[in-house]
């Protein structure tokens, strides 16, 4: 290739690699900053109605993060470990609310874990036929009544990984990595542009 071609895909390869990461950092900003004005404004906007709006949406965000920290600090003290117990008690009571609040909390629960495996494990499985192999995060381990093993792995899309399918898997069929988390997503959110070099030597 021509000498300044090469170096035009070159520059353009560069900016492509300071953009993405900014593009995702931008939208996670922007879905935040929608959420925390969207419950706090109409809250909080008479009092402030002649403010600017960026002024309006940071004093949400910066009531939000308080809250936050209050939660955690009442979460810390005796006391307030029974308050937020009899509060959670009365949501549990609640039909609709106690299904997404319980479903809510064991999903937080499982990540909070010191002795979780989920999203430590990164596996080969068959998908999305025989003969085609996809890379996914070991989520848990169960037996079945048999004594067999299976596992439930996560599949992530790519380039975003916050979507995907989640197979359960004979643990005979899965073949294990030693990828680390980092260099899973890496491969995931770089299209596999930045594959491990262990991927050669995988079975």
């Amino acid at each position: 290739m021509p000498r300044p071609f090469g170096r035009l895909r070159r520059r353009m390869a560069s900016g492509i690699a300071v953009l993405i990461p900014l593009v995702v950092t931008v939208y996670v900003l922007r879905v935040l900053f929608g959420f925390t004005a969207g419950i706090l404004l109409p809250i909080i906007d008479p009092a402030v109605d002649h403010w600017s709006a960026p002024a309006r949406i940071a004093l949400s965000l910066g009531i939000l993060v308080v809250m936050v920290y209050l939660l955690g600090e009442l979460a810390a003290h005796v006391l307030g470990r029974r308050a937020l117990s009899l509060a959670e008690a009365l949501l549990l009571r609640v039909p609709i609310v106690r299904v997404i609040y319980r479903v809510s909390k064991q999903v937080v629960t499982a990540f909070e874990r010191q002795d979780r495996s989920a999203f430590k494990s990164v596996v080969f499985v068959e998908f999305p036929r025989p003969g085609m192999r996809a890379m996914g995060f070991v989520t848990s381990t169960f037996r079945k009544p048999d004594g067999s093993e299976w596992k439930t792995v996560f599949v992530p899309t790519t380039p975003n990984p916050t979507t995907g399918f989640l197979q359960i898997v004979n643990s005979s069929e899965v073949v294990q990595t030693d990828f680390t988390v980092e260099e899973a997503f890496k491969m995931v959110m770089s299209l596999g542009v930045l594959s491990p070099e262990a991927l050669a030597r995988l079975p």
